[in-house]
């Protein structure tokens, strides 16, 4: 369950989610809020927070509206914001519920939150501002089509396609990078053409998911199991990217559908048989998903936005890969995105944390953090780990195994963070209750019977991943280092600041799948043989190297050796740190690489790291004898010291 380092900058876990002064008067109450500060999801709590969306959502239009309206210049030929304003309002009067389909769709609050910026000028845009302003235009047609109200309007079209929200898109034959064309609708039926091309153009059917020439239907699909439904857009149209920057999905042909479909399903009857509650609240507030190409095993593509409730965008299952993992994998995913959906939702009322500069290690990510994407990530993972909980006690043979070992790290990652954030002082005092209930809850689950293989296992995989995320993003304090390098080069022992905290956090962006270990514990688990033919020189997955296989295996004195020939990889020596160090440096391998960088620097010789690693924790040890020193840096080699010192 990690990002691959290509989604590292998600819109929700980038930045605060500014609450909006005009929903204050939107409060949860006491017991909504109570269920939203835990573990798990709920109905009521989803239904709160989807009340209060949709009021925002009017607000934002209505603003849309009044800023448009006093520039009239930003429709260009389109007719006036009001003017659509005023169909979309008649559509409400005939159809309210079809209206507030429209508006509570993600794309909507994509596109409206992204063309306000516009419009302040705070975010540039790849098409003309008219352009994103007349989607107004479009949603406004959509709306009068499904309403059956009569209408003729001009819409905005993007190399000749036309894309009517809910609906789906036409294709024209005119592929003007940017144009126009008129949609009309009467009677039921309606009709989107070019209107310098004679009249041609494209019907659309009245079942609008329907493909027909000239038109792409909106994909839905509709999930049931034991009388609960999911309702689901796969939205291969979505223009406006949950991640910021991306390109929009590619359209699914069909047999992508039925696998989408097939795999949504099996995930679906999992989700209702074992996790009821939680899928209770998914049904009513998850709406869309964004489909991506298939990730890497066990590190699924997905990301939510704050201004998209109830989107996910979500890299495809493996079709290569057993239904069983696929099916899980999926199931959690699902949950996780959709725990930071309600988590948004409830930061659009009221603020969890001021503003804090303050960057923090995440073990489920590969970079550092701020405190409110920290909070997002925390929120999200001890929901995660709730899932495994239960899968820990359905399941049976290696899911069992690998549920458990889940459990056990994701508990202990969310405990861990949250601890860290209970007391810090940005919190405010709504964030400070979230927090320690969320604890109250992981806390419980201490007497959890949960086997000391698995337990030992994700100890090791949480050491290892903030050792190489503390190897790549910390930079320890200068005057420690120069101080280290100048006693190790005159054959003294360490200095006593060595032992000091210290150092910045400073984001690398080479820092990618720093979660070797426990992608090795899955595979190993999952599928034996892949991980066999990894132990015995065959592929192996991203970002795992050797020595991290040989640390998986056990066998530590190989993984060492392995590790300090490749010291050119910072994540190494997060290894190192780990296994040649005192237990106060394996806390610090970023000290032990920027000494050894810096003896090399000076005196054009490698410091074997065994070595160096046993002469720094004489700090720690505060022994001032003569055995703290040592002889310079020598002329044996790197790897026949570090065979040596494992002997």
């Amino acid at each position: 369950m990690r990002r691959s380092c290509e989604a590292a900058e998600e819109p929700e876990r980038s930045g605060q989610t500014t609450p909006d002064p005009a929903l204050r008067h939107h409060r949860l109450d006491d017991d909504s809020f109570a269920m939203l500060c835990s573990t798990g999801e709920s109905l009521p709590a989803t239904h709160a927070l989807l009340d209060a969306e949709y009021s925002r959502r009017l607000l934002l239009l209505r603003v849309l509206v009044d800023e448009v309206s006093a520039r009239p210049a930003a429709v260009g030929a389109l007719a006036s914001a009001r003017e659509a304003w005023d169909l979309l309002a008649r559509a409400q009067r005939r159809s309210p519920q079809t209206v507030h389909r429209l508006l509570m769709d993600p794309q909507t609050g994509l596109w409206a939150a992204h063309t306000l910026r516009r419009l302040r000028g705070s975010e540039d845009g790849d098409a003309p501002l008219w352009s994103d302003v007349g989607q107004l235009h479009a949603l406004a047609a959509a709306g009068a089509v499904l309403a059956g109200v009569g209408c003729r309007i001009i819409v905005p079209a993007r190399d000749g396609a036309v894309l009517l929200p809910c609906l789906g898109e036409a294709q024209l034959a005119a592929a003007e990078p940017w144009g126009v064309a008129e949609v009309s609708a009467q009677g039921g039926t309606a009709r989107i053409r070019d209107l310098r091309d004679g009249g041609s153009g494209v019907d659309v059917p009245t079942d609008a998911t329907r493909d027909a020439p000239g038109w792409s239907g909106t994909r839905r699909l509709s999930l049931s199991h034991r009388g609960l439904t999911l309702n689901l857009t796969v939205d291969d149209q979505a223009r406006y990217p949950v991640i910021a920057g991306t390109t929009g999905p590619d359209r699914l042909d069909e047999a992508q559908l039925r696998h989408w479909h097939s795999a949504l399903d099996r995930a679906w009857t999992q989700l209702v048989e074992d996790h009821r509650e939680s899928a209770e609240a998914l049904a009513a507030g998850l709406f869309s998903l964004v489909p991506l190409p298939t990730g890497e095993r066990f590190r699924p593509r997905s990301a939510s936005a704050s201004e998209a409730f109830g989107c996910v965008t979500l890299s495809a299952p493996d079709a290569r890969l057993a239904d069983d993992e696929v099916t899980v994998e999926l199931a959690v995913t699902l949950v996780h995105e959709f725990r930071h959906t309600l988590l948004n939702g409830l930061m659009h009322l009221t603020p969890l944390a001021d503003e804090s500069s303050d960057l923090f290690h995440a073990p489920w990510r590969d970079d550092p953090r701020p405190l409110t994407g920290v909070l997002h990530g925390a929120f999200a993972f001890s929901g995660v780990a709730r899932f495994w909980r239960a899968r820990s006690a359905r399941d049976s043979g290696s899911a069992r195994e690998r549920a458990r070992f889940e459990f056990a790290l994701w508990r202990r990652e969310s405990r861990a963070t949250l601890e860290t954030l209970r007391t810090h002082p940005a919190l405010t005092p709504t964030g400070r209750r979230l927090v320690l209930a969320l604890l109250a809850d992981i806390r419980s689950w201490d007497a959890d019977p949960v086997p000391e293989t698995s337990l030992l296992l994700a100890e090791q995989a949480a050491a290892h991943q903030r050792a190489a995320w503390r190897a790549h993003h910390v930079s320890p304090d200068e005057t420690t280092v120069r101080a280290a390098t100048d006693s190790w080069l005159r054959g003294t022992r360490p200095p006593l600041v060595v032992a000091e905290e210290g150092g910045s956090v400073v984001t690398d962006p080479a820092g990618c799948r720093l979660d070797a270990f426990a992608h090795l514990v899955r595979l190993r688990i999952a599928d034996p043989h892949a991980f066999a033919a990894a132990r015995d020189g065959g592929p192996l997955p991203n970002g795992v190297t050797p020595a991290d296989v040989a640390y998986v295996v056990g066998d530590r004195t190989r993984a060492a050796a392995l590790y300090a020939e490749e010291t050119q990889r910072p994540a190494s020596w997060g290894g190192l740190g780990l296994l040649l160090g005192h237990p106060a440096l394996a806390q610090r391998p970023e000290l032990l690489r920027a000494v050894s960088l810096a003896v090399n620097r000076s005196s054009g010789q490698t410091p074997p790291p065994a070595e160096l690693a046993g002469w720094l924790a004489r700090a720690w040890d505060g022994d001032g004898s003569s055995t703290g020193a040592h002889k310079g840096s020598g002329s044996m080699s790197q790897s026949a010291r570090c065979s040596q010192s494992m002997a």
